[in-house]
Protein backbone atom coordinates (compact mmCIF):
# COMPACT_ATOMS: atom_id res chain seq x y z
CA UNK A 1 0.00 0.00 0.00
CA UNK A 2 2.56 2.22 0.92
CA UNK A 3 4.70 1.70 -2.78
CA UNK A 4 1.09 2.02 -4.45
CA UNK A 5 0.49 5.24 -2.55
CA UNK A 6 4.20 6.99 -3.52
CA UNK A 7 3.73 5.39 -7.16
CA UNK A 8 0.27 6.94 -7.24
CA UNK A 9 1.74 10.67 -6.37
CA UNK A 10 4.09 10.66 -8.46
CA UNK A 11 1.97 9.95 -11.30
CA UNK A 12 -0.32 12.55 -10.47
CA UNK A 13 2.34 15.19 -10.33
CA UNK A 14 3.75 14.67 -13.56
CA UNK A 15 0.29 14.60 -14.87
CA UNK A 16 -0.72 17.72 -13.60
CA UNK A 17 -0.74 21.10 -15.04
CA UNK A 18 2.90 22.99 -14.11
CA UNK A 19 1.33 25.77 -11.87
CA UNK A 20 -0.93 23.23 -9.74
CA UNK A 21 2.49 20.94 -9.17
CA UNK A 22 4.44 24.24 -8.06
CA UNK A 23 1.86 25.01 -5.41
CA UNK A 24 1.82 21.24 -3.99
CA UNK A 25 5.50 21.51 -3.74
CA UNK A 26 5.28 25.05 -1.53
CA UNK A 27 2.41 23.32 0.50
CA UNK A 28 4.05 19.94 1.60
CA UNK A 29 7.48 21.93 1.97
CA UNK A 30 6.01 24.05 4.55
CA UNK A 31 4.85 20.90 6.76
CA UNK A 32 8.48 20.17 7.32
CA UNK A 33 9.58 23.88 7.77
CA UNK A 34 8.15 23.69 12.01
CA UNK A 35 10.42 20.30 12.24
CA UNK A 36 13.63 21.99 10.63
CA UNK A 37 13.22 25.18 11.93
CA UNK A 38 13.56 23.65 15.96
CA UNK A 39 16.18 20.90 14.68
CA UNK A 40 18.04 24.59 13.70
CA UNK A 41 17.20 26.27 16.81
CA UNK A 42 17.60 23.32 19.11
CA UNK A 43 21.34 23.14 17.56
CA UNK A 44 22.17 26.43 18.44
CA UNK A 45 21.00 26.56 22.07
CA UNK A 46 22.74 23.56 22.31
CA UNK A 47 26.13 25.50 21.27
CA UNK A 48 25.41 28.14 23.10
CA UNK A 49 25.18 26.03 26.53
CA UNK A 50 28.05 24.11 25.49
CA UNK A 51 30.15 27.58 25.33
CA UNK A 52 29.23 29.02 28.90
CA UNK A 53 31.36 26.41 30.44
CA UNK A 54 34.25 28.26 28.50
CA UNK A 55 35.28 31.52 28.72
CA UNK A 56 38.52 33.90 28.25
CA UNK A 57 40.39 34.02 31.55
CA UNK A 58 41.10 37.75 31.07
CA UNK A 59 38.84 39.33 28.49
CA UNK A 60 39.80 42.72 29.40
CA UNK A 61 43.29 44.11 29.86
CA UNK A 62 43.93 44.79 33.22
CA UNK A 63 46.27 47.54 35.14
CA UNK A 64 48.75 45.91 35.67
CA UNK A 65 49.52 44.77 32.65
CA UNK A 66 49.64 48.43 31.44
CA UNK A 67 51.81 49.64 33.70
CA UNK A 68 54.62 47.13 32.64
CA UNK A 69 57.41 48.09 30.65
CA UNK A 70 59.47 51.25 29.94
CA UNK A 71 57.30 53.03 27.67
CA UNK A 72 54.28 52.78 30.52
CA UNK A 73 56.55 54.77 32.80
CA UNK A 74 57.94 57.43 30.66
CA UNK A 75 54.09 58.13 29.91
CA UNK A 76 53.96 58.68 33.91
CA UNK A 77 56.90 60.61 34.12
CA UNK A 78 55.36 62.79 31.41
CA UNK A 79 51.88 63.02 32.62
CA UNK A 80 53.61 64.55 36.03
CA UNK A 81 55.45 66.65 34.41
CA UNK A 82 52.20 68.12 32.48
CA UNK A 83 50.37 67.99 35.73
CA UNK A 84 52.76 69.90 37.43
CA UNK A 85 53.12 72.78 34.53
CA UNK A 86 49.49 73.06 34.74
CA UNK A 87 49.78 73.93 38.77
CA UNK A 88 52.33 76.15 38.37
CA UNK A 89 50.34 77.56 35.42
CA UNK A 90 47.09 78.01 37.73
CA UNK A 91 48.59 79.69 40.55
CA UNK A 92 50.34 82.37 38.91
CA UNK A 93 46.92 83.10 37.13
CA UNK A 94 45.78 83.02 40.55
CA UNK A 95 47.97 85.13 42.26
CA UNK A 96 47.70 87.45 38.73
CA UNK A 97 44.06 87.56 39.64
CA UNK A 98 43.84 88.07 43.51
CA UNK A 99 46.85 90.75 42.55
CA UNK A 100 44.50 92.70 40.28
CA UNK A 101 41.20 92.85 42.73
CA UNK A 102 43.94 94.92 44.54
CA UNK A 103 45.33 97.54 42.68
CA UNK A 104 44.18 100.80 42.07
CA UNK A 105 44.32 100.77 38.02
CA UNK A 106 42.72 99.17 35.00
CA UNK A 107 45.28 96.73 33.29
CA UNK A 108 45.35 94.75 30.15
CA UNK A 109 46.89 91.26 29.55
CA UNK A 110 49.58 91.23 27.19
CA UNK A 111 51.89 88.70 25.78
CA UNK A 112 55.55 88.99 25.25
CA UNK A 113 56.16 88.42 20.87
CA UNK A 114 59.81 89.24 20.42
CA UNK A 115 62.61 90.97 21.65
CA UNK A 116 64.94 93.37 19.84
CA UNK A 117 68.09 91.15 18.73
CA UNK A 118 70.00 94.68 19.11
CA UNK A 119 68.87 95.33 22.34
CA UNK A 120 67.75 92.28 23.84
CA UNK A 121 68.00 93.17 27.63
CA UNK A 122 66.22 96.30 26.63
CA UNK A 123 63.34 96.15 24.25
CA UNK A 124 60.55 93.52 23.82
CA UNK A 125 57.86 93.22 21.83
CA UNK A 126 54.21 92.48 23.23
CA UNK A 127 50.68 91.18 21.20
CA UNK A 128 48.58 94.56 21.26
CA UNK A 129 48.89 97.53 19.27
CA UNK A 130 46.59 101.06 17.57
CA UNK A 131 43.95 98.23 16.96
CA UNK A 132 40.47 99.56 18.21
CA UNK A 133 40.69 95.99 21.29
CA UNK A 134 43.05 97.53 22.54
CA UNK A 135 43.97 101.32 21.57
CA UNK A 136 47.53 101.43 23.21
CA UNK A 137 49.63 104.20 23.15
CA UNK A 138 52.66 105.62 23.38
CA UNK A 139 54.83 106.02 27.21
CA UNK A 140 52.07 103.68 28.88
CA UNK A 141 53.15 101.78 31.68
CA UNK A 142 54.27 98.36 31.31
CA UNK A 143 54.20 96.09 34.65
CA UNK A 144 54.70 92.42 35.61
CA UNK A 145 51.73 90.13 36.04
CA UNK A 146 52.75 90.15 39.72
CA UNK A 147 52.41 94.42 39.51
CA UNK A 148 56.38 94.83 39.75
CA UNK A 149 57.45 97.50 37.11
CA UNK A 150 58.84 96.37 34.04
CA UNK A 151 58.98 99.70 31.40
CA UNK A 152 57.42 101.95 29.22
CA UNK A 153 55.80 101.90 25.39
CA UNK A 154 58.13 103.32 23.13
CA UNK A 155 56.65 102.64 19.90
CA UNK A 156 52.94 101.34 19.05
CA UNK A 157 52.00 100.08 15.38
CA UNK A 158 48.50 98.49 14.33
CA UNK A 159 49.16 94.89 16.17
CA UNK A 160 52.02 94.94 18.40
CA UNK A 161 54.21 97.45 20.66
CA UNK A 162 57.67 97.74 21.46
CA UNK A 163 58.23 98.06 25.34
CA UNK A 164 61.26 99.75 26.72
CA UNK A 165 62.54 98.16 29.53
CA UNK A 166 63.60 99.79 33.32
CA UNK A 167 67.64 98.93 32.30
CA UNK A 168 67.21 100.98 29.27
CA UNK A 169 69.34 104.57 29.49
CA UNK A 170 66.01 106.03 28.08
CA UNK A 171 63.81 104.64 30.48
CA UNK A 172 64.67 107.28 33.16
CA UNK A 173 62.09 108.10 36.03
CA UNK A 174 61.47 109.40 39.65
CA UNK A 175 61.55 106.69 42.24
CA UNK A 176 61.62 106.73 46.30
CA UNK A 177 62.80 104.79 49.17
CA UNK A 178 59.58 103.15 50.68
CA UNK A 179 60.95 103.78 54.15
CA UNK A 180 62.36 107.29 54.27
CA UNK A 181 60.45 108.34 51.58
CA UNK A 182 63.12 110.12 49.96
CA UNK A 183 63.48 110.78 46.21
CA UNK A 184 65.98 109.98 43.67
CA UNK A 185 65.97 108.89 40.02
CA UNK A 186 66.57 105.79 38.39
CA UNK A 187 69.61 105.17 35.78
CA UNK A 188 71.04 102.76 33.56
CA UNK A 189 74.06 101.22 35.56
CA UNK A 190 77.09 103.86 34.74
CA UNK A 191 79.60 100.82 34.98
CA UNK A 192 79.10 97.02 33.79
CA UNK A 193 77.04 94.49 35.55
CA UNK A 194 76.50 91.13 34.26
CA UNK A 195 72.97 91.34 36.01
CA UNK A 196 70.43 92.85 33.97
CA UNK A 197 68.29 93.68 36.92
CA UNK A 198 70.75 95.93 38.17
CA UNK A 199 70.14 99.69 37.83
CA UNK A 200 71.16 102.28 39.80
CA UNK A 201 69.42 105.15 42.40
CA UNK A 202 70.86 108.89 42.46
CA UNK A 203 70.61 111.81 43.55
CA UNK A 204 69.58 110.87 47.25
CA UNK A 205 70.61 113.05 49.99
CA UNK A 206 73.53 112.50 51.99
CA UNK A 207 71.91 112.64 55.58
CA UNK A 208 69.81 109.90 54.91
CA UNK A 209 70.56 105.96 55.79
CA UNK A 210 70.65 103.65 52.76
CA UNK A 211 70.42 99.78 54.27
CA UNK A 212 70.49 96.69 51.58
CA UNK A 213 67.68 95.31 51.32
CA UNK A 214 65.02 98.99 51.52
CA UNK A 215 62.58 98.69 49.19
CA UNK A 216 62.12 101.66 46.42
CA UNK A 217 58.75 102.18 44.57
CA UNK A 218 57.99 104.86 42.01
CA UNK A 219 57.68 108.26 43.16
CA UNK A 220 54.75 109.03 41.04
CA UNK A 221 56.51 112.33 40.04
CA UNK A 222 56.97 113.17 36.12
CA UNK A 223 54.03 111.73 35.53
CA UNK A 224 55.69 108.58 33.45
CA UNK A 225 54.58 106.25 35.86
CA UNK A 226 51.57 106.61 38.78
CA UNK A 227 53.02 106.28 42.42
CA UNK A 228 54.10 103.23 44.71
CA UNK A 229 54.97 101.03 41.64
CA UNK A 230 56.97 98.18 42.95
CA UNK A 231 60.43 98.67 41.29
CA UNK A 232 63.45 97.05 43.14
CA UNK A 233 65.40 96.71 46.20
CA UNK A 234 68.37 97.88 47.52
CA UNK A 235 72.18 95.88 47.18
CA UNK A 236 74.75 98.50 48.10
CA UNK A 237 74.86 102.33 48.18
CA UNK A 238 78.13 104.59 48.03
CA UNK A 239 78.67 108.85 48.28
CA UNK A 240 79.10 110.48 44.69
CA UNK A 241 82.66 111.43 43.42
CA UNK A 242 81.82 115.07 44.03
CA UNK A 243 80.38 114.02 47.18
CA UNK A 244 77.03 116.03 46.66
CA UNK A 245 74.59 112.93 46.73
CA UNK A 246 74.87 109.28 47.99
CA UNK A 247 74.08 106.62 44.76
CA UNK A 248 73.11 103.12 45.30
CA UNK A 249 72.80 99.81 43.26
CA UNK A 250 68.81 98.68 42.95
CA UNK A 251 67.80 95.09 41.80
CA UNK A 252 64.32 95.44 39.97
CA UNK A 253 61.83 92.98 41.31
CA UNK A 254 60.89 92.00 38.14
CA UNK A 255 63.21 89.23 35.94
CA UNK A 256 63.19 90.61 32.60
CA UNK A 257 64.41 87.86 31.14
CA UNK A 258 61.65 85.72 31.77
CA UNK A 259 58.57 87.95 30.79
CA UNK A 260 56.52 86.02 29.23
CA UNK A 261 53.10 88.12 30.05
CA UNK A 262 52.80 91.63 31.16
CA UNK A 263 50.59 94.12 32.21
CA UNK A 264 49.82 97.07 30.64
CA UNK A 265 48.06 99.75 32.46
CA UNK A 266 45.12 101.58 30.72
CA UNK A 267 43.95 103.71 33.27
CA UNK A 268 46.08 105.32 36.05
Amino acid sequence: MAVGTVLLTVFLLLVMPEGVRARLKSAIGGLFLPAVSISTTGKAALESLGQLGVSDRDPFPTNQTLDQGPGAASSITELQLENDRLAGENKRLRDAAGWEQRIPWETRLARVVGRDPFNWWRRIKINLGTNKEARLRLNQPIISVRGELVGRISEVGPLTSWVLLVGDPNCRFSALLKESRSQGGIVSPRQYSADPRVVELTYLPNDIEVRPGQAVVTSGMGGAFPKEIPVGQVVDSWVSKNGLYTEARVKLHANLNQLENVRVLTKY
